[in-house]
């Protein structure tokens, strides 16, 4: 029962955290992400339902992914001025059309649906988390809590965002492998891309032989062509779709750049900011954030596990993270939600040899925690 104890603190820090998102006339729905100052309207049915308005902000991401939810066969009249790119968010379709479901069709259900679905996949990540840090001593509740409490998964629950969602399918699916369930684990992978359609790249792990006695090179390569051709399949599909609805549009061109580039302009520029401006817990945080990641990737890189499939999925995002552009770092939590694979698969897997270097390479690489925490106050 100790070995629990500190594990039931964290579900009950969270759960306070999370009530304090609830309002009496609302319920959950600050976590739609939408904001007082956005300028856009809204499509009927959401503009017929209470939902609360963050004051003084624009909003997120999150408002545009539930008014999907609410006709996520894409047919309302009114999506082309309620959603800021059309076809680039309908891509992201798995979390909407869920709601959908949860909710029977009923504007009021789904509107909690889909700001509660992220809450879920935290509760379904930190079991599946267990499988690999297992419950015993605080080192483990450590890398458990770190994972759990991540910039990368608080914000995507904050907002109503694709990355949580996408990171648990991503554990279910090496999950699956490590369990001999080859079609679930295809499955899975293939919803994951209709998460995030960044998920392409998780096919990866069909490579990696895993920890146990596992097939031959030549089969696991079959399985892994054929699991990225089915998620690419379900998901060109489904953007052919969107296509066929929405003029094709594409987000920030400067999401994604040359490596380091968009990594260097950050950090120059919130040192700038600190020096003109003083002390901002924005840019303080987007500097430590960097840094942190650069490290979880850095000791993946020199501390190769090819046996792990965990380690290959950290290495395909950490070659993400490298090319993330000015637009992502504007906001560094962004950078942190899609690096959010990286951060798992590091928490798990460092091991040096010195209990110094662990606790203080643990925590200091996941320092953005702390303001993930404080966001939410």
């Amino acid at each position: 029962m100790k070995t629990l104890l500190p594990y039931f603190l964290a579900s009950t820090l969270f759960l306070a955290l999370l009530l304090g998102k609830h309002h009496a006339d609302s319920g959950f729905s600050e976590l739609a992400g939408f904001g007082e100052d956005y300028h856009r309207p809204k499509i009927e049915a959401a503009a017929a339902l209470s939902i609360y308005h963050k004051p003084n902000s624009t909003g997120y991401d999150g408002q545009f992914y539930t008014q999907i939810a609410l006709d996520p066969t894409l047919r309302d009249p009114g999506f082309p001025e309620a959603i800021d790119h059309p076809s680039y968010r309908a891509r992201r379709i798995l979390q909407p059309a869920l709601a959908w479901l949860f909710g029977a069709g009923h504007p009021a259900a789904i509107l909690q649906a889909h700001s509660l679905i992220n809450v879920a996949c935290l509760a379904i990540c930190g079991w599946l988390l267990l499988l690999w840090i297992p419950i015993g001593n605080w080192e483990n509740f450590a890398r458990w809590f770190l994972c759990v409490f991540s910039m990368g998964a608080l914000e995507s629950v904050r907002y109503s965002l694709a990355d949580l969602p996408a990171l648990t399918l991503a554990l279910a699916t090496i999950a699956f492998l490590e369990k001999g369930r080859g079609k679930l684990a295809v499955t899975s992978n293939a919803l994951a891309a209709l998460s995030k359609e960044t998920s392409l790249i998780n096919a990866v792990v069909f490579l990696s032989p895993g920890q146990k006695p596992s097939a031959p090179f030549r089969q696991r390569l079959g399985q892994g062509i054929l699991a990225g051709a089915i998620a690419t399949a379900s998901l060109a599909a489904w953007m052919a779709y969107v296509s066929y609805v929405f003029p094709v549009t594409l987000n920030a061109n400067d999401n994604i750049g040359l490596p380091f580039s968009g990594l260097y302009r950050g950090i120059v520029d919130a040192f700038q900011q600190l020096a003109a401006n003083g002390f901002s817990d924005r840019y303080f945080f987007r500097i430590l954030a960097i840094f942190g990641l650069l490290f979880q990737f850095g000791y993946l890189l020199a501390k190769p596990q090819l046996k792990s499939r965990l380690w290959a999925l950290g290495i395909v995002y950490g070659i993400l993270f490298l090319t993330l552009g000015d637009a992502v770092w504007r906001g560094y939590w962004a950078g942190c939600r899609i690096a959010l694979p990286l951060s798992i698969a590091f928490n798990i897997l460092y091991s040096p040899k010195s209990k110094t270097l662990l606790w203080s390479g643990l925590f200091l690489s996941n320092l953005a925690f702390v303001h993930a925490i404080i966001r939410w106050l």
